[in-house]
């Protein structure tokens, strides 16, 4: 029996993941004998397919990617074929870049993003004729394996799908156990991703920590609404598997909980500048005391907002606009990121011209800022139940689709 102390440490700690692959005997602890054998043969099938991949950009080895993120789904108590698609997740879109790489190696001109997408379509009929075959070898549920393929297939992006369009797919998959499975898993690989980030320069580390934030906002909507319906179910007497029901919550909670306190360290890495000179220390204490100001007077978190920044303007609207600005980024729209960051920059000189601060000082202050705004968004999702970012969903930030249809048809003509 765990001591009290051990226990509140166990619910606080952000989980570490492994340094290399984790073993087999670890993701597949715990779970019944059907359950055990279909998750080593998916672990034996990735470990193989693995073998041709590349290592990560941090180095680390391909294979452990993917076993980290079945083992966060493990211990976030997710059902064996949640934790199996955690282990395949990235299969069907590491086949075909792995398909690209081949091509660009022996000089062959690029697959276009149709070509991509015809070939990823065979390799789905495979990979669930593999899968299949595994469930047939486990005794495992055939229906479940091929729940597993269609979490894999809504999880893994076409080349036509931009960013945004691809994650309301999960969010919005019409089938409740699917939409859920694939929530999870992203949770899951988003949390692994922001914890190997540790070579990225700032502006991509606040980047990746962007695109969690995001992600984390749909998931804190679906498990509003996920607490909402077994609430409502048992207040009206409906028949709902109150067990099945309550693991599920359990489960998204601790993986928003988990995913969103990873992300909050990855932030607070980057929030402060190291051995700050005495007039940076001083624009950094009016950055953050205008924060508080941003937060608690205009509840600036609540929602995208935007603002054109100009002398006069007062310090807190430097955190309007940070939902817009990374989104430029996630659409490759470098120039209007790249003029954001010269208007604040601008200001921050006439502003806080006395302080004589280089251009090298005011950019690294403006990741600073960036940081600590979207580290109290994190902080918000994990300790205010009602706390959402209003207009912060794929049709919003898309325009309904326009810009990345756009982008598509930019990458095609230029291909």
């Amino acid at each position: 029996m765990l001591d009290p102390a051990h226990v509140i440490f166990d619910e606080v700690k952000i989980w570490e993941p492994y340094a290399g692959v984790v073993p087999v005997e670890e993701i597949t602890s715990g779970f019944a004998a059907q359950d055990k054998a279909f998750l080593e043969g998916c672990y034996g099938f990735v470990k193989d397919f693995y073998k041709n991949v590349p290592p990560r950009r941090d180095g680390s080895e391909a294979f452990s990617h993917p076993t980290n993120v079945a083992n966060y789904l493990r211990l976030a108590r997710c059902t064996a074929y949640v934790v199996a698609a955690g282990l395949l997740h990235d299969v069907l879109e590491e086949a075909v870049d792995s398909e690209r790489q081949s091509r660009k190696t022996m000089g062959y001109k690029d697959l276009s993003v149709v070509q991509a997408d015809r070939l990823l379509d065979g390799y789905r009929a495979q990979f669930g004729e593999k899968l299949v075959m595994i469930s047939r070898n486990a005794g495992f549920p055939r229906n479940l394996a091929e729940r597993v393929v269609t979490i894999v297939e809504v999880l893994t992006r076409h080349k036509s799908d931009m960013y945004y369009k691809s994650i309301f797919c999960i969010f919005n998959d019409p089938d409740e156990a699917v939409r859920l499975g694939g929530v999870l898993v992203k949770l899951a690989d988003r949390m692994h991703n922001i914890q190997t980030i540790g070579i990225y320069h700032d502006e991509e580390k606040i980047y990746q920590c962007f695109k969690n934030i995001f992600i984390l906002n749909q998931a804190k909507q679906l498990w509003n609404n996920l607490r909402a319906m077994v609430l409502e179910a048992q207040l009206t007497g409906h028949y709902i598997d109150n067990q099945a029901s309550q693991k599920k919550v359990y489960s998204l909670e601790k993986l928003i909980k988990k995913c969103g306190k990873a992300t909050f360290q990855a932030l607070m890495r980057i929030d402060h500048p190291q051995n700050p000179s005495p007039k940076m220390f001083q624009l950094m204490t009016y950055l953050a005391l205008a924060l508080r100001k941003y937060i608690l007077e205009e509840k600036g978190l609540w929602k995208v907002t935007s603002v054109e920044l100009k002398p006069g303007v007062k310090v807190q609207h430097l955190y309007d606009g940070i939902i817009s600005k990374y989104d430029a980024k996630l659409h490759r729209k470098e120039k209007r990121f790249k003029m954001q960051m010269e208007q604040e920059i601008a200001y921050c000189k006439e502003t806080f011209g006395e302080l004589c601060l280089s251009d090298e000082e005011i950019i690294e202050a403006m990741h600073c800022k960036d940081a600590m705004a979207l580290k109290e968004v994190v902080a918000s999702f994990l300790y205010d139940k009602g706390f959402v970012i209003s207009g912060f969903e794929c049709s919003a930030m898309c325009r309904h689709g326009r810009d990345c249809l756009r982008a598509l048809q930019d990458r095609e003509r230029a291909t």
